[in-house]
């Protein structure tokens, strides 16, 4: 990593002390007498003894080991904070990276499509270390820019495989996580309806949904499934118009993928009384939340920043899904204690399932298709 070190250096400056002579009654200037002088002795003086020094067993001093260089880390995120989801997360993975790693932290909103690039440029020029980005969107922008810093290292989440020498990009497979939600929404359907919320129709999205019927429809085969899109991650009243129709077109239980869009999805829940799988452990203080999809967000840019100031930094695609303990669903708790018993009933015999399965997709026994068609 580039030293951070400041030199400083200071200077020393001497001053001449000069004897002022006097001046005598006429206005002339006194030479001073000389002083008499002794001839100097022509017999030899004896040297003077000098002492060895005793010797001893102690070390000696170690020498003061210099400061641990500080590690810059600038989070860019291209949605908000304030989600309840995955850029709060973020936010606090990189608050435990600060904590860890004694970082120099950074976190930057970057809405705007149009200054992505301008963004990382100029993290990257003002000698940043680690520069982590987040999604899709932003893909193009840390592609363009990275080369040109050879030095930052460069973390993706969220991102697809390349080729940058200088990049990690993380991939969650978060429809495998989807396929394990939809066994549940499938026990408990009972509309032969199951309905998904996400942020844009966009391949990992669409894969997502598609994930999530398939799953439901190994319960029932007559199940059907119908997908909305908000074309936002950042807009809880789209969130709630989507959700509250389809609860009103016959769905129960809503599976979301919208990050702070989902907020108004539980919203439209509780006003309608249906049910959501949504993406937060955040969401588990609503009634009407089922279980959600994790991903770990904080732990995951957590165990990247510190693989990027190891020594042994490996660029490249790194996998966080179920198989890799990135992603997985989780009961709410608050649901189980205080959800319908009949439901809960139904959750409890079907976590025996929802374990094979994630078993399965963890051996490699069983393949979740990844179908990026609507």
């Amino acid at each position: 990593m580039r030293s951070r070190r400041i030199l400083s250096a200071i200077l020393v400056a001497g001053a001449l002390l000069a004897a002022a002579c006097g001046a005598d009654d006429d206005g002339d200037t006194a030479a001073p007498e000389p002083a008499p002088t002794e001839a100097p002795s022509t017999e030899a003086a004896d040297p003077e003894p000098v002492e060895e020094p005793e010797p001893t067993d102690e070390p000696a001093p170690a020498e003061e080991p210099e400061p641990a260089e500080t590690p810059s880390v600038a989070l860019v995120a291209n949605q908000k904070a304030g989600d309840l989801g995955p850029i709060d997360d973020l936010v606090r993975g990189l608050e435990m990276v600060e904590a860890d790693f004694g970082a120099d932290i950074t976190f930057i909103e970057a809405t705007d499509p149009s200054t992505f690039e301008t963004t990382l440029r100029n993290l990257a020029n003002q000698g940043t270390d680690i520069i982590a980005v987040t999604f899709p969107p932003m893909q193009d922008a840390v592609v363009a820019v990275a080369p040109d810093f050879p030095d930052t290292r460069w973390i993706h989440i969220f991102g697809f495989e390349g080729g940058v020498d200088n990049l990690v990009s993380i991939g969650f497979d978060y429809y495998k996580g989807t396929y394990l939600a939809g066994i549940l929404a499938g026990a408990l359907n009972t509309t032969g309806k199951v309905g998904f919320v996400g942020g844009v129709s966009i391949p990992p999205l669409n894969a997502d949904y598609n994930a999530f019927v398939a799953a439901a429809q190994t319960k029932n085969s007559a199940i059907t499934g119908e997908a909305a899109f908000a074309d936002s991650f950042e807009d809880p009243a789209k969130g709630r118009e989507l959700g509250a129709a389809l609860y009103d077109g016959g769905v129960d239980i809503i599976m979301t993928d919208a990050a702070a869009t989902d907020l108004g999805v539980i919203q439209a829940a509780e006003e309608k009384g249906g049910y959501v799988i949504g993406g937060s452990e955040n969401y588990f203080d609503s009634p009407n939340v089922i279980a959600s999809v994790l991903l770990y967000w904080a732990e995951i840019l957590h165990a990247q920043v510190e693989h990027a100031i190891s020594d042994d930094y490996t660029p490249g695609y790194v996998g966080a899904g179920v198989a890799e303990g990135g992603v997985d669903m989780v009961i709410s708790p608050n649901f189980l204690e205080n959800g319908p018993a009949e439901m809960v009933d139904i959750i409890n015999a079907t976590l025996g399932e929802v374990d094979e399965a994630r078993s399965a997709i963890k051996d490699g026994s069983l393949e979740v298709p990844f179908n990026p068609e609507l």
